[in-house]
C-alpha cells in the first residue's frame, strides 16, 4: 500500500512539473472564488431586488390604504351635504368617493396577492376582510340614505343617519386602517433591515473577491515570469510550427478555390444541360401542341366557331409558354456567350434590359478583343445579369450606369441606379441574389460589395481575379 502512494504522488509530481502544479492550483483556486463569487453575488442581488420590490408594494399599500380613507371620508361628506341642501353636485362627489374606496381596496387586494405566499401575510389578509366588510356596510348605509333623500324621504334619511350604526361603522373602519398601517410599517421596517444585511453582504464580497482574486493574479503572474526565460526555446519551436501550418492552410485554401471553381463549373454545366433539354424537349412538344392546335382552329373554324374561339385562346397560353421557356432557358445558359463570345452576349444583356426598362444607360466596357477566362466571364455574366433582374423588379429606377475595365490581373464591375434602394441594416435574409453573387465572387478569390440606403439607389462592385485557372477539361459547357 506505501509504494503505490508513493507511486501516485510521484506520477502527481511529474504532472505538476510538467504542466506547472502551482500555477494550475492557483488557477483553479481563482476560478473556483470566481463561480462561488458570481453564483452568491447573483443570489443576493436577486433576493436584495426582490426586497426592493416588497418594499415598494408595502408603500404603495400604506398610501393606498391612506387614500382608501381619505375617499370614505369624502364620501360621507358628500352624502351629508346632500342631505342637508339636496344640491346634485354632491352626489356626482358621493359618487366618486365610494368608486376611487371600492378600487383602493381592489388595488390593496390585488397588491397582497403579488406579496406571495399569501401565508406571510395572513395578518394582513384578516385585516382587510375586516377592513373590506365595515367598508361595504358603510357604503350601504350612505346608499340608503341617498336613495332615500331623492326620492324625498329625508326624515327617513336623517333616521338611518342618527342610528349612529355609520359612526360605529366609520370607528370599525378607522380602527382597522390603523391596524393595517401598523402592521405594514412594522413588516417594512422588517424589510427594510433584511435587505440592509444583503446589501452588506454585497458590498462585503464584491470588496473582498477582486482583491484575492487580485493577490491571487500576481502570485500566477510572478511564477509564469520565472518560467518565461525556460519556455523561449519552445516558443521558438512553436513559431516554426505556426509557419509550417499558415504553409498548409495556403495550400488547402488554394485546393478549396479549386474545388469552388470545379463546383460552379458543374453548375453551369448542368444549367446548360437543363437549357438544352428544355429547349430541345418542351420547345419541340409546345411547338408542335401549337402547330396542331392550329390544324384544328383551321379546320374546324367554321363550323365549331365557339371551339375554335377556344383554342385560339388555347394557342395563345402556348405562346405565351414558349416565350416563358425561352427566357428560362436563356438564364439558365446564355445561349449568345457560346454562339458569339462572351462580350456580344453581355452587350446584348445589357441593351434588353434596356430597352424593356427604358433606362437611361451610361456603359463602359473593355474592347471586345479582350479575352477572359471561361469561369471568369461567366461570373461577370451572372454579376451583372442579377444585378439587372434586381433593379428590374425592385429598384424603380430610371438611369443605370455599368462600368467594367480590366487590368492584366483583375476585371472590375461597377454598377449604380438610382432607384429605391434598400436598407443593408434590415436586410432580408431570404436575399438569394446578393448572396448568391457574393458566393460566387468570394469562391474565385475575388471582392464583392455592395452599397444602398433607403432613396439613394444601389451600387454593386465587384473585383475578379484573371488569372484563376480552371480546368478547361472540367469546365467546358
Amino acid at each position: 500500500m506505501r509504494k503505490f502512494l508513493e507511486l501516485v504522488f510521484a506520477k502527481l509530481d511529474q504532472l505538476f512539473g510538467i504542466f506547472g502544479g502551482r500555477n494550475i492550483a492557483l488557477l483553479g483556486v481563482s476560478l473556483v472564488i470566481t463561480i462561488f463569487s458570481l453564483f452568491f453575488n447573483e443570489n443576493w442581488l436577486h433576493d436584495a431586488t426582490e426586497k426592493s420590490n416588497e418594499i415598494a408594494r408595502i408603500n404603495h399599500m400604506l398610501q393606498t390604504v391612506g387614500q382608501l380613507q381619505s375617499n370614505l371620508y369624502k364620501a360621507e361628506s358628500a352624502q351629508r351635504g346632500y342631505l342637508l341642501t339636496r344640491a346634485k353636485d354632491y352626489l356626482l362627489y358621493y359618487g366618486v368617493g365610494v368608486d376611487e374606496a371600492k378600487k383602493n381596496l381592489q388595488a390593496i387586494q390585488t397588491a397582497l396577492l403579488v406579496l406571495t405566499p399569501a401565508t406571510a401575510y395572513q395578518v394582513e389578509q384578516n385585516i382587510l376582510s375586516k377592513l373590506s366588510s365595515d367598508v361595504g356596510a358603510k357604503i350601504s348605509e350612505m346608499d340608503v340614505t341617498i336613495e332615500f333623500a331623492t326620492k324625498g324621504k329625508v326624515l327617513d334619511a336623517k333616521k338611518v343617519l342618527n342610528l349612529d350604526n355609520g359612526m360605529a361603522q366609520m370607528n370599525n373602519i378607522n380602527m382597522h386602517i390603523e391596524k393595517m398601517q401598523t402592521t405594514l410599517k412594522q413588516r417594512l421596517g422588517t424589510v427594510y433591515a433584511a435587505r440592509n444585511v444583503t446589501r452588506t453582504i454585497i458590498r462585503t464580497s464584491v470588496i473582498a473577491g477582486p482583491i484575492i482574486l487580485i493577490f491571487l493574479v500576481v502570485l500566477v503572474i510572478k511564477q509564469l515570469l520565472q518560467e518565461l526565460a525556460d519556455k523561449a526555446t519552445l516558443q521558438q519551436r512553436l513559431s516554426d510550427e505556426n509557419q509550417r501550418h499558415e504553409a498548409q492552410a495556403m495550400e488547402q485554401s488554394k485546393l478549396l478555390r479549386s474545388l469552388a471553381l470545379d463546383y460552379q463549373a458543374d453548375v453551369e454545366r448542368e444549367r446548360y444541360k437543363l437549357a438544352r433539354e428544355l429547349h430541345d424537349e418542351l420547345g419541340s412538344i409546345l411547338t408542335a401542341s401549337k402547330m396542331d392546335i392550329s390544324w384544328v382552329i383551321k379546320t374546324i373554324g367554321k363550323t365549331h366557331p365557339e371551339i375554335a374561339e377556344k383554342l385560339k385562346k388555347t394557342n395563345s397560353y402556348l405562346d405565351q409558354g414558349i416565350n416563358f421557356k425561352r427566357q428560362v432557358v436563356q438564364e439558365l445558359h446564355p445561349a449568345m456567350i457560346s454562339s458569339f463570345g462572351f462580350w456580344p452576349a453581355l452587350r446584348a444583356l445589357i441593351d434588353d434590359a434596356v430597352e424593356r426598362n427604358k433606362w437611361e444607360l451610361t456603359l463602359t466596357l473593355p474592347d471586345e478583343n479582350t479575352v477572359i477566362n471561361e469561369t471568369i466571364s461567366l461570373v461577370a455574366y451572372r454579376i451583372v445579369q442579377e444585378t439587372l433582374n434586381n433593379c428590374n423588379k425592385y429598384a424603380k429606377a430610371t438611369t443605370l450606369s455599368i462600368h467594367m475595365i480590366n487590368d492584366e490581373k483583375h476585371l472590375k464591375i461597377e454598377i449604380q441606379d438610382n432607384g429605391v434602394g434598400i436598407d443593408l441594416d434590415n436586410l432580408d435574409a431570404n436575399t438569394h441574389g446578393l448572396s448568391g453573387m457574393r458566393h460566387r465572387v468570394l469562391a474565385i478569390g475575388g471582392h464583392f460589395e455592395v452599397a444602398s440606403s433607403l432613396g439613394n439607389g444601389l451600387f454593386t462592385s465587384a473585383i475578379l481575379p484573371l488569372d484563376v485557372k480552371a480546368a478547361e477539361s472540367q469546365s467546358t459547357l
